[in-house]
């Protein structure tokens, strides 16, 4: 069963209460949670943008052949053409110049990486296994997110370059 946003924060914000120490709690909260927070947003505003241009280059694309076959053959229609064909190529020139697709995917997939270790810190399984002592248990957890947002910065550091 698929949670929403709301209730995927008060089934964290509970869990949150149980967490001992302080300093993780604040972590996760601050930290990790807020740094999910940015993901969903970016990635679903990335989406939008990515798709909306998508959108505009398939129907531009696709009224070419369109006009073309109504064409008269007078200069209008050449320059009709000619300018639907110009605005497809510039929708592609922006959006591989923007990367809305691999920010997208990007940032979909680090909050799905948090999400997931949040998901095995609170229930003590995988790596946080119940026989860890609780100090390690936070530990790796801190480990574990910061070498996320380390690999996340290092992604789009190379995106960008």
């Amino acid at each position: 069963m698929n949670q929403s946003g709301s209730e995927r924060h008060d089934v964290f914000q509970k869990w949150l209460e149980d967490v001992e120490n302080e300093k993780t709690r604040q972590y996760i909260q601050e930290r990790v949670i807020t740094q999910m927070e940015w993901y969903r947003k970016k990635s679903s505003a990335y989406k939008a943008k990515y798709q909306r241009w998508m959108t505009a280059s398939i129907i531009l694309s696709g009224s070419i052949p369109v006009v073309s076959v109504f064409a008269d053959g007078g200069i209008i229609s050449k320059v009709v053409i000619a300018a639907l064909g110009a605005a497809v190529t510039g929708i592609g020139a922006y959006l591989s110049l923007h990367n809305y697709k691999e920010l997208w995917n990007l940032y979909r997939v680090n909050r799905e990486m948090l999400l997931s270790t949040l998901y095995l810190y609170f229930n003590h399984v995988g790596v946080f296994k119940k026989d860890m002592n609780q100090e390690d248990r936070d530990a790796m957890l801190i480990d574990m997110c910061e070498k996320n947002f380390q690999q996340d910065y290092g992604n789009w550091k190379s995106m960008i370059e």
